[in-house]
This record gives C-alpha cells, sequence and structure tokens, in this order.
C-alpha cells in the first residue's frame, strides 16, 4: 500500500514539474486507453469509465448508490507508470476531483478523491478492463 501511495505521489510530482517547467526533458507517456472501459468496483457501488477521446472520458454508476451525480463526461489526465499500470484523472462538474491509479496486473485501484471543501478520502478497489462491446 505504501508502495502505490509513493508511486502516486511521484506521479504527480513529475507532471507538475512538467507542466510548470513547459520545456523539461521529462515526458508524459500517454497511455493507449482511448475507446477503453474500465469498471471500477468499491463493493457495495461501482462506475464504468469509458474513455472517448484523447481528452474526455465518460463515467457512469453501474452498481449501487452514491451521493452526487451519477452519471458525466468530463476531460482527463493520464500517465502510463508502467505496462498496465496507469495514472487517470478528472474533475467533474460538481468540483469533485478523482486521481485514481490503476493496476491492470493486480486489479487493485487506489482512488483519491477531493470533495473542494477540504475533504480528500481515499478508496480501495478494483479495477478492470471490460470487453469490447
Amino acid at each position: 500500500m505504501y508502495i502505490m501511495r509513493a508511486l502516486l505521489v511521484a506521479v504527480l510530482c513529475l507532471f507538475s514539474v512538467n507542466l510548470i517547467a513547459g520545456n523539461s526533458k521529462v515526458k508524459n507517456v500517454v497511455p493507449n486507453i482511448v475507446g477503453k472501459t474500465y469498471l471500477y468496483d468499491y463493493g457495495s457501488y461501482a462506475y464504468e469509465i469509458t474513455i472517448t477521446s484523447k481528452e474526455s472520458l465518460h463515467w457512469e454508476l453501474v452498481k449501487g448508490n452514491f451521493e452526487g451525480p451519477s452519471t458525466g463526461n468530463n476531460s482527463y489526465l493520464s500517465s502510463q507508470i508502467t505496462e498496465n499500470i496507469i495514472y487517470l484523472s478528472w474533475e467533474e462538474e460538481s468540483g469533485y476531483k478523482f486521481y485514481n491509479l490503476m493496476d491492470l496486473n493486480t486489479g487493485k485501484l487506489t482512488t483519491h478523491a477531493d470533495t473542494g471543501e477540504e475533504n480528500l478520502f481515499i478508496n480501495m478497489g478494483v479495477v478492470s478492463l471490460k470487453a469490447s462491446k
């Protein structure tokens, strides 16, 4: 668990440095995820996250109940950490920000969510790549 947290912090730091530095030699490795749908299963509720383009994704609550909207379309940022380990983040219209580390090798999903009200929570779940329709 500590390794996943350290990895997430490292990714966020590298990404921030790249944005601030502009012409930095640090380059983001963009994963090949366009057109893919992931299931984020947190036990009592689950979401399908579909990467619709290089810039946007669609998410939908597909199991259980959770406060707030049940579907949305948002722009996102992504980085490939290593093969089958992907960082994916987005901000919803509600102001909620989600930072996800998906380990497709093990199925582990770590989600850090910021509600914008100084309330940050960590949610552990299971991620899987859904079969193409």
